[in-house]
């Protein structure tokens, strides 16, 4: 039969404290220095250059100052290599404003908008079907699912003139995007900001 006199577990218990405290101590200081490290070191987190994701491509239109509209294919830079739900991996959400709006929307096949300005600087994510942009210097792109456009030719764009753009649907589908407008302020002569 299992056994043992109080004073026996009494000193089993006292002994189970001291190992659990110490345990909780070590712990702490194991996260102090992570924490403190991180804190004095944030390059450590900063993905080097030549560690940034290659193929993150985005498309911008873009504004120069006399407020003509340009299309630039860029790449995306600036990420960090950190834990986001569980593992590490690669993080970029520093764009210059907060996310003041989430938009779902569907093109109809065969929309043709006339020249317009973006309501809002704003990210454009092509989920299904695909759309055109076409800017003022006479380039027109297609933009295809899972494709991702940054524009910030607003009306109160600092330009000379309000900068515009034509857009609409591209085949025979409607065209599903995700919008997300940010409280970013429009720039001009800055084609690749990100």
């Amino acid at each position: 039969m299992w056994g043992c006199s109080s004073g026996e577990s009494g000193k089993f218990i006292a002994e189970g404290r001291e190992r659990i405290g110490s345990m909780a101590m070590w712990s702490r200081a194991v996260i102090v220095a992570l924490l403190s490290c991180a804190l004095l070191f944030p390059s450590l987190l900063m993905a080097a250059e030549e560690d940034q994701p290659k193929d993150f491509e985005y498309f911008q239109i873009w504004v120069s100052q006399d407020g003509e509209t340009h299309i630039a294919e860029c790449k995306m830079k600036g990420f960090n290599y950190t834990a986001y739900s569980s593992l590490p991996q690669y993080l970029r959400s520093d764009f210059g404003g907060e996310p003041v709006k989430f938009v779902l929307t569907e093109l109809p096949v065969g929309l043709a908008q006339p020249l317009h300005n973006t309501p809002i600087v704003q990210f454009v994510a092509t989920l299904s079907g695909s759309w055109y942009i076409e800017t003022t210097d006479g380039t027109r792109r297609n933009l295809k699912k899972g494709q991702l456009l940054f524009q910030d030719n607003t009306a109160n764009s600092p330009a000379d003139k309000s900068p515009q753009h034509y857009s609409g649907t591209h085949g025979d589908k409607p065209c599903h995007q995700l919008i997300i407008q940010l409280s970013r302020p429009p720039q001009v002569d800055n084609p690749c900001p990100f």
